[in-house]
């Protein structure tokens, strides 16, 4: 039933915006899948990595993504030109263009086994492994506007000029709804089944979600992307700053870094499908445009919906705040093809530092594999 559901979800929503692409108001389709098993492919071993991410977007891009579906673009809007917009004028920049995308997204995280009936589980026990000290099963299921404005200014007394893309998104979902679990499902292939997402109080291991289902979270986050080197051509090192208020709490700095298509300004972030990665839509003037390009992040966390409960029946089972670590980081390989200035494909190897301090909780590292119908003119970004 639940694999119907998801499947449900997809078709709708590429149906809806295959049908308004006819309008001329959208420049872009997404659909981008994260989960280990994508990682294991480079990796070559199916056991590398257990502890599970899941990841799933389906979005659009384009002036008709800026409609107020369930008020998300209003708020947004509100809260740009409050912090944003007034301030990026008084610094001197000049507008210069501006995009829009809207999400759907499912993001879940699990503990590293999720099936306590195979022999791997038992062994692991054995051995002192215990679920209740490993980090939680937790998920969320929501919808995301996000605005992509860049802008520009003349650096005084020199003829350089300084290119300046800034996103900011707002989301707003529910957390534990059970969509996670079945994508973890349809994608883990021949990983074991993950039948440990279900509550079960009859079970002495912590099953589960950690936060009730429906309890609703809301994100407004705001990143910059700023080229600080080209050595070369279409070589460009970009610095990302970011602030997140809301269930993911925090102050980020990263590095891009990599060959963009000819048609690029900056590094579009091909990591995973977290809510922070806001996703870039540009059109190659070329019939091949590759891309290749990597980063690096590193976080400062303040609160994190997926490990610092608000409300829970089970609170001794689970880490708590105390236990929370403060610096994350993050780092990701990616690569872009575009094809006949009309299908994109993207590919990366992501990976994260530990978020808990617990003797069974490590790096993670999983893939994104992302597609995306390009309907914007080429040598153009998803513009309205």
């Amino acid at each position: 039933m639940n694999k119907i559901l998801v499947l449900s979800i997809v078709l709708a929503f590429s149906t809806f915006s295959f049908m308004s692409a006819q309008e001329n108001y959208l420049t872009g389709i997404e659909l981008s899948i994260d989960q280990d098993h994508l990682g294991d492919l480079v990796v070559g071993d199916p056991l590398y990595d257990r502890n599970y991410t899941i990841g799933f977007r389906l979005g659009f891009y384009g002036e008709y993504a800026n409609s107020t579906y369930l008020g998300l673009p209003f708020i947004r809007e509100k809260v740009d030109g409050f912090l944003i917009d007034n301030l990026l004028w008084n610094m001197g920049f000049q507008y210069d263009q501006v995009s829009h995308n809207f999400t759907f997204e499912v993001n879940g995280f699990s503990p590293m086994h999720v099936n306590d009936t195979i022999p791997e589980y038992e062994t692991a026990v054995g051995n002192g492994y215990s679920l209740s000290q490993d980090r939680p099963f937790s998920s969320f299921t929501g919808f995301r506007s996000t605005r992509r404005l860049q802008v520009y200014k003349y650096i005084p007394h020199s003829a350089g000029r300084l290119d300046l893309a800034v996103n900011s998104s707002f989301t707003f979902g529910f957390m534990s709804l059970g969509l996670a679990g079945s994508l973890d499902d349809l994608f883990g292939a021949s990983r074991p089944d993950p039948i440990l997402w279900s509550n079960d109080n009859s079970n002495p291991n912590p099953t589960g979600q950690l936060m009730p289902g429906g309890f609703p979270v809301f994100m407004y986050a705001i990143s910059a992307e700023a080229v600080v080197w080209r050595p070369i051509k279409k070589v460009l090192f970009q610095l990302r700053p970011e602030i997140s208020l809301g269930s993911y709490t925090n102050v980020g700095v990263g590095l891009d870094f990599g060959k963009v298509m000819n048609v690029e300004r900056h590094i579009d972030n091909l990591s995973y499908t977290d809510i922070h990665n806001p996703g870039l839509l540009v059109v190659s003037d070329e019939y091949i445009g590759l891309s290749l390009v990597g980063g690096v992040m590193a976080r400062a966390v303040f609160y994190n919906a997926h490990l610092d409960r608000l409300i829970t029946s089970k609170q001794d089972e689970y880490e708590s705040l105390m236990n929370t670590k403060t610096l994350v980081f993050e780092g990701y390989v990616g690569v872009k093809l575009q094809l006949f200035k009309k299908l994109e494909f993207n590919f990366s190897i992501n990976r994260r530092s530990s978020e808990i301090s617990s003797p069974f909780s490590r790096a993670a590292t999983w893939g994104t594999f992302g597609m995306k119908y390009l309907l914007a003119e080429s040598g153009e970004g998803c513009y309205d």
